[in-house]
């Protein structure tokens, strides 16, 4: 059976500090779509066990990316370096099924192009700037390595693309995702700096590294919290440790299936090159979220976009604009890391092939909120 879900994740991200604000309130919906300007659209195929998820920008967004896993599967990324012509993108497609998976961005070209968004070439004519990043899901649990997303993946995407709140899992690129083991997933999260200024992330987890700590079954990442937001886990007990070590140690078997990327977002106006610096510092948000990050066998990839609503010199109390540039980067990191663990903890499992955190750790789980 082949179904759509409204609402994809893809990887945005905007963080405070490095400290825990378990005291603050979450934003609107904890999601990208907090930032205004964005919608989120998914496509699954839960038979093939893959999907897209698309971040629509209809009114145009500068971008940034930074690469740093060995294994890349990218389209458009040069235009994004901040000496090229193009300044926006209109859309940003994150999708399963390896390099196979980036001609669903075809898809979401003819949506935008039938309503004339895109850059103008003349004649009234229009070429959408649609960047892509895809992760490695082909043949898992047995489905066929043959069928991967397409071009129907992505347009089917952008018409159920929305803004609100987000569906996060097994759900677009999640669909077929795994890290360290356990079930990976789509996850998304959203941080407001006040005046404002809103930073969002969304992420499809699927990497050699654990999000795990395999002594403690806690989430590395688990100490950026905010109110409560991943539903008051507990330390699982001893005997799901040792099982779970040894669900970990399996995934070392077959290390090629990989790569987790993301997109953070903000609605503050920043150059290319701002936003290149700020995908860049959100790596670190992955890096402590996920170990290992940016293996041999993983293309991690970060995109930044800045939907430009309001001025930068809206962060109040800011000396200057590297200052500026520095909070929003750290921000889009430790949102980055949130969104991971709220990935990992909506993704379910998949009988007789990968299980997600809670069913390997029910006790942590116990009393947590859904």
């Amino acid at each position: 059976m082949k179904f759509s879900a409204c609402m994809g994740a893809v990887i945005l991200i905007i963080c405070l500090s490095v400290v825990s604000r378990a005291d603050q309130p979450l934003t609107l919906n904890n999601a990208i779509t907090d930032v205004p300007g964005i919608q989120i659209g998914h496509y699954t195929d839960m038979d093939a066990l893959t999907g897209t998820t698309v971040i629509l920008v209809k009114e145009g967004a500068v971008a940034g990316v930074d690469i740093r896993g060995a294994a890349p599967g990218t389209r458009e990324t040069d235009l994004l370096n901040p000496t090229n012509l193009v300044d926006e993108v209109n859309a940003i497609v994150l999708s399963g099924g390896s390099a196979y998976g980036l001609a669903s961005a075809d898809g979401v070209m003819k949506y935008l192009q039938a309503q004339k968004i895109g850059y103008p070439v003349g004649g009234g004519n229009v070429v959408p700037i649609v960047p892509a990043a895809v992760l490695f899901d082909l043949g898992r649990c047995g489905t066929d390595f043959k069928v991967w997303p397409d071009a129907g993946f992505g347009y089917n995407a952008c018409l159920n693309a929305k803004d609100g709140l987000i569906a996060q899992g097994n759900v677009g690129a999640g669909t077929g995702a795994q890290s360290g083991g356990l079930k990976g997933g789509i996850g998304t999260a959203s941080t407001d700096l006040g005046d404002g200024v809103i930073v969002g992330a969304i992420v499809a987890v699927n990497a050699v590294g654990s999000t795990v700590n395999p002594e403690t079954g806690e989430f590395y990442a688990g100490f950026l919290e905010r109110d409560n937001e991943f539903g008051e886990l507990k330390p699982p007990n001893l005997d799901a440790l040792v099982k779970s070590r040894q669900l970990m140690d399996k995934g070392d078997d077959a290390p090629i299936g990989n790569t987790t990327i993301a997109v953070v977002a903000t609605n503050v106006s920043l150059t290319k090159a701002q936003a290149q610096k700020i995908a860049q510092m959100a790596h670190d948000g992955m890096a402590r979220a996920i170990r290992p990050s940016h293996t041999m066998f993983d293309g991690d990839t970060i995109f930044a976009v800045s939907t430009k609503k309001i001025s930068l010199d809206k962060l109040q109390n800011l000396k200057n604009v590297p200052v500026s540039i520095n909070k929003i980067g750290s921000t889009a990191a430790d949102t980055l890391s949130r969104a991971i663990v709220h990935g990992m903890l909506a993704a379910e499992s998949v009988d007789g092939c990968m299980k997600n955190y809670c069913d390997t750790y029910p006790d942590a789980c116990s009393n947590r909120r859904k």
